[in-house]
Protein backbone atom coordinates (compact mmCIF):
# COMPACT_ATOMS: atom_id res chain seq x y z
CA UNK A 1 0.00 0.00 0.00
CA UNK A 2 1.11 3.44 -0.92
CA UNK A 3 1.45 6.24 1.95
CA UNK A 4 -0.79 8.84 -0.19
CA UNK A 5 -3.97 9.59 0.15
CA UNK A 6 -7.12 11.29 -1.90
CA UNK A 7 -9.40 13.84 -0.03
CA UNK A 8 -12.36 14.55 -2.35
CA UNK A 9 -13.65 17.66 -1.80
CA UNK A 10 -15.72 18.40 -4.30
CA UNK A 11 -17.32 15.56 -6.59
CA UNK A 12 -15.91 16.68 -10.15
CA UNK A 13 -12.62 17.70 -8.38
CA UNK A 14 -10.96 13.87 -8.97
CA UNK A 15 -12.19 13.99 -12.47
CA UNK A 16 -10.80 17.27 -13.71
CA UNK A 17 -7.28 15.97 -11.81
CA UNK A 18 -6.99 13.25 -13.77
CA UNK A 19 -6.79 14.97 -17.42
CA UNK A 20 -3.14 17.09 -16.95
CA UNK A 21 -2.20 17.02 -20.85
CA UNK A 22 -2.52 20.26 -22.09
CA UNK A 23 -4.36 20.13 -25.28
CA UNK A 24 -4.55 22.65 -28.87
CA UNK A 25 -5.82 25.67 -27.66
CA UNK A 26 -5.62 25.33 -23.83
CA UNK A 27 -4.87 28.39 -21.96
CA UNK A 28 -1.93 27.90 -20.06
CA UNK A 29 -3.37 28.72 -16.38
CA UNK A 30 -5.67 25.71 -17.05
CA UNK A 31 -2.89 23.18 -16.40
CA UNK A 32 -2.54 21.07 -13.71
CA UNK A 33 -0.34 22.02 -10.72
CA UNK A 34 0.75 18.42 -9.89
CA UNK A 35 4.20 17.58 -8.77
CA UNK A 36 5.77 14.52 -10.24
CA UNK A 37 5.75 12.90 -6.90
CA UNK A 38 1.88 13.28 -6.85
CA UNK A 39 1.26 12.31 -10.15
CA UNK A 40 3.14 9.08 -9.37
CA UNK A 41 1.18 9.10 -6.35
CA UNK A 42 -1.85 9.17 -8.33
CA UNK A 43 -0.58 6.86 -10.63
CA UNK A 44 0.03 3.90 -8.30
CA UNK A 45 -3.56 4.43 -6.67
CA UNK A 46 -4.77 4.13 -10.28
CA UNK A 47 -3.12 0.74 -10.65
CA UNK A 48 -3.92 -0.36 -6.93
CA UNK A 49 -7.95 0.53 -8.23
CA UNK A 50 -7.37 -1.62 -11.43
CA UNK A 51 -5.35 -4.41 -9.44
CA UNK A 52 -8.93 -4.46 -7.42
CA UNK A 53 -11.24 -4.89 -10.49
CA UNK A 54 -9.34 -7.18 -12.30
CA UNK A 55 -9.29 -9.46 -9.01
CA UNK A 56 -13.19 -8.90 -8.44
CA UNK A 57 -13.72 -9.67 -12.10
CA UNK A 58 -11.34 -13.10 -11.80
CA UNK A 59 -13.03 -13.58 -8.68
CA UNK A 60 -16.74 -14.06 -10.81
CA UNK A 61 -18.55 -10.92 -9.49
CA UNK A 62 -19.44 -8.10 -12.31
CA UNK A 63 -22.15 -5.87 -12.28
CA UNK A 64 -24.35 -6.08 -15.38
CA UNK A 65 -24.41 -3.64 -18.68
CA UNK A 66 -27.72 -2.44 -17.58
CA UNK A 67 -27.50 -1.69 -13.93
CA UNK A 68 -24.87 0.65 -14.89
CA UNK A 69 -26.28 2.08 -18.11
CA UNK A 70 -29.25 2.80 -15.64
CA UNK A 71 -26.81 4.05 -13.38
CA UNK A 72 -25.36 6.65 -15.90
CA UNK A 73 -28.45 7.85 -16.89
CA UNK A 74 -29.51 8.99 -13.15
CA UNK A 75 -26.27 11.09 -13.07
CA UNK A 76 -27.36 14.72 -13.04
CA UNK A 77 -30.78 14.54 -12.43
CA UNK A 78 -32.64 14.89 -9.23
CA UNK A 79 -32.75 11.85 -7.98
CA UNK A 80 -28.74 9.83 -8.78
CA UNK A 81 -28.77 6.34 -8.69
CA UNK A 82 -26.03 4.76 -5.78
CA UNK A 83 -22.96 3.97 -7.72
CA UNK A 84 -23.90 -0.34 -9.07
CA UNK A 85 -21.11 -2.74 -6.97
CA UNK A 86 -20.41 -6.53 -8.38
CA UNK A 87 -22.33 -8.65 -6.81
CA UNK A 88 -23.33 -11.26 -9.54
CA UNK A 89 -21.74 -14.22 -9.89
CA UNK A 90 -20.59 -14.43 -13.40
CA UNK A 91 -21.84 -17.34 -15.25
CA UNK A 92 -19.18 -20.36 -16.07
Amino acid sequence: MHSCALAVTHKHAYIAGMDTTQRPGDPADTLSSETEAERQCRLAREAEGIARARASIAAGYYATSAEVKTWIDSLGTDTPLPVPYPRHPRPR
